[in-house]
């Protein structure tokens, strides 16, 4: 996965802004260009709002492109997976109580390693592959 200069990662290793709300909370993060973004799995429906950027997502598999402004939804037991072509900044917008990152870390994501993460996407890695090498 070296093409095009792209890095691994996942969406906690950039800095997030949150935002709470009666019964809701907000997390955005900004993911700059040329990153290879793996999500973690939500257990919950949520809204994903971009206000800016653009990139490629597969959503459990299937590839579509977006760009801001958007704003999509996410069904539960989703994983995105990114290729960021334009710096982007994407809130995602989870139902909840709790005001306790930690708690609502625990209600809204499922618990899985990263290694189990790289696992679960191995079924369209190829498809990943083959968009990062420009074909």
């Amino acid at each position: 996965m070296e093409n095009k200069g792209l890095q691994l990662l996942s969406p906690s290793d950039f800095a997030t802004g949150d935002v709470f709300s009666e019964g809701v909370y907000a997390r955005t993060v900004t993911m700059p260009k040329g990153q290879l973004i793996i999500g973690k799995k939500h257990k919950t429906r949520h809204l994903n709002i971009i206000s800016q950027g653009k990139a490629w997502v597969w959503l459990n598999g299937v590839k579509q492109y977006i760009e801001a402004p958007c704003i999509m939804e996410s069904l539960e037991n989703t994983r995105k997976v990114l290729i960021i072509e334009e710096d982007m900044v994407w809130t995602t917008v989870h139902p909840t109580e709790h005001t306790d990152k930690d708690i609502i870390e625990k209600e809204i994501i499922e618990d899985c390693s990263f290694e189990d993460m790289i696992q679960e996407i191995q079924n369209y890695e190829e498809k990943i592959l083959i968009q990062i090498g420009g074909n």
